[in-house]
């Protein structure tokens, strides 16, 4: 057994399936607040400012900010413009929200996005990278555990034949030398 590569196979399968795992319910958690929001917030009027297109620089999807007024009290939050793949147009200068009436910080935008929508777990793409994650551990940790014997000991020397193919034989540079005789 090859301790070292079950160790590392083990870290990667825990690490891959862990990631994966709470993406999923990360999104699912998403999903069923959005539509806990829709059904029971209450509808409010935010204005949309300050557009960021980070997808052309490599630092993740266009966001935009809401501002919003519950109560008296102004809110503001960054959200996704539009799906993961950023804004297809321009957003609106103004957009409905519905806000939890008992916690008004959480809403759900006319966009389908909300108040937690810009955070790293937030994101279908990455399932598969961690699978496959989690799949190169479970593959180094079988390779570690099963015996497969094809590299741990060196190929069986092929069958002597003739008379003397039980005998022990001298090596190499053995029989090179001269055999000293007893006196």
């Amino acid at each position: 057994m090859h301790t070292g590569g079950a160790v590392i196979g083990l870290v990667l399968l825990l690490a891959g399936s862990t990631y994966a795992t709470a993406t999923g319910a990360y999104r699912w958690h998403l999903h069923t607040k959005a539509e806990r929001l829709r059904a029971e917030g209450v509808p409010v009027q935010a204005s949309v400012t300050g557009r960021e297109n980070t997808v052309g620089r490599g630092g993740g999807t266009d966001t935009i900010r809401v501002w919003y007024d519950v109560d008296g009290t102004q809110y503001t939050e960054r959200i996704l413009c539009g799906s993961a793949g950023g804004c297809t147009r321009e957003p609106p200068e103004v957009m409905t929200l519905w806000v939890d009436p008992e916690r008004p910080e959480e809403f759900v935008a006319a966009n389908g996005n909300t108040d937690d929508s810009v955070f790293f777990l937030n994101s279908w793409g990455g399932i598969p990278f961690e699978l496959l994650v989690a799949a190169l551990g479970a593959f180094f940790v079988f390779a570690a555990l099963v015996p497969t014997g094809l590299f741990d000991r060196p190929a069986p020397a092929s069958p002597r034949r003739g008379p003397g193919r039980n005998r022990i034989r001298r090596t190499r540079a053995a029989r090179r030398r001269p055999r000293r005789t007893a006196r």
